[in-house]
């Protein structure tokens, strides 16, 4: 099964980055198109405007068919109809990661420990779906209203 996982602006570049240099198939808000094999110095604009709004790029992701990986865990309450209804609509998997202002290898160790979590569940649930990935590298199912 080929996935990639997208990175929200939140995460940071480091994670994604040292992904990327693991030959994992990643992509972040700000990369540029011509390292998503789009070439010619036309496509060297960020994938997405840093102020994008949320719902704009949850939409696309979903569309592509890429993971999301946020800090953000707000798109299933109250107040972010926008960014659930993008969700819904779009088919979107989504993982809340732990630690948004934690040290970044804190992070990254978060990330490895739930990695085979994170695949056995992008493997066996249905989209769209949410889970909060804990710092034991446990994942919780969030309920998507």
């Amino acid at each position: 099964m080929a996935i990639k996982l997208y990175f929200d602006k939140n995460v940071g570049l480091r994670l994604p980055e040292i992904l990327a240099r693991l030959d994992m198939d990643v992509a972040w808000h700000a990369m540029p198109k011509s390292k998503l094999g789009v070439t010619g110095s036309a496509h060297n604009e960020p994938l997405f405007h840093p102020e994008e709004s949320d719902d704009a790029w949850l939409a696309e992701v979903g569309r592509r068919g890429w993971i999301v990986f946020s800090h953000d865990r707000k798109f299933h309450t109250v107040g972010f109809e926008s960014e659930l209804s993008a969700i819904k609509q779009h088919g979107v998997g989504c993982f809340y990661l732990w630690g948004g202002s934690a040290k970044k290898y804190e992070k990254a160790q978060c990330f490895f420990k739930a990695y085979d979590r994170i695949l056995a569940a992008i493997e066996s649930t249905p989209l769209p779906f949410i889970f909060d990935v804990q710092r034991s590298g446990r994942l919780k199912r969030v309920e998507i209203p």
